[in-house]
């Protein structure tokens, strides 16, 4: 029996499928899955996944969510790992310079909340890579910035900026300890702690199911996919994944369904 670990977005969906998994994958997973194990690793919140896990029927006892900040078996928590509580006011104070200049989404172990977006009329770089969305996005900052300073189960805050910010932004947080933050999409930074990836998440299943490195098979497209696309062989990247992603994986492929021609 094999374990597929795959990434979601830009992975099982992709941009020229309008970002969804096209009818073939679908049929793959779900081929894949009478006699393999499915897990899917990805920077979604719990809630978020479970209910795409459910609309396609999928059969997906493991889920490391957040980046790998969190994993569940079914609706069960497994481990969680939380941003320092130790750093969260220099945090919040950051986040503060960066309000309404960038989007801001922040998650805990189950619970997702967008609490602010960018405040501006017309994009201040007229080729910015940000969705239109998040230049109209409700601002409730107030409302959570006592939830960012006090919420010990707070495992990532994702920041949807204009890719010309992203130095200024990496240079905001550089010196705060026991965190890191990861470019995981073109306009999409995010801040975890130092110790998440989803080959945790990989480790954990490894250790308790005792499952050879060779038993394993991975894919994904992006630099939070760079830990588990170069820990195996069977590591599967997409042809359209980021630099960091392509030098680590092992054979490039246009979708999952691909996989089957190297897995049997």
């Amino acid at each position: 029996m094999k374990w597929w670990i795959s990434d979601f977005d830009g992975t099982l969906t992709l941009r020229e499928n309008n970002h969804k998994i096209s009818l073939e994958d679908e049929k793959f997973i779900k081929q894949w899955t009478k006699n393999n194990k499915f897990v899917i690793a990805t920077g979604r919140g719990f809630l978020e996944l479970d209910e795409i896990i459910r609309e396609k029927g999928f059969e997906v006892e493991y889920r490391i969510t957040n980046n790998g900040a969190a994993m569940f078996k079914n609706n069960e928590s497994i481990y969680e790992l939380s941003i320092p509580m130790s750093e969260r006011k220099k945090i919040l104070e950051n986040l503060t310079k960066l309000h309404k200049k960038c989007g801001i989404k922040i998650s805990d172990t189950k619970n997702t909340n967008i609490i602010s977006g960018i405040d501006e009329v017309i994009p201040r770089f007229k080729e910015t890579l940000v969705f239109p969305h998040w230049f109209s996005v409700e601002d409730r900052f107030q409302d959570f910035m006592d939830e960012i300073l006090e919420n010990e189960k707070l495992n990532n805050i994702s920041l949807y900026a204009h890719v010309q910010d992203f130095d200024f932004i990496m240079q905001l947080f550089e010196n705060i300890e026991g965190i890191k933050i990861v470019k995981t999409a073109p306009f999409v930074l995010e801040i975890m702690h130092k110790d998440v990836s989803k080959h945790l998440g990989i480790k954990y299943l490894q250790d308790k199911y005792n499952i050879a490195n060779n038993d394993i098979v991975v894919s994904g497209d992006g630099d939070n996919d760079f830990e588990m696309l170069s820990s195996f062989e069977n590591s599967f990247v997409m042809n359209s994944a980021t630099p960091l992603a392509l030098s680590a994986g092992k054979i490039k492929i246009k979708s999952v369904s691909d996989i089957g021609k190297y897995i049997k």
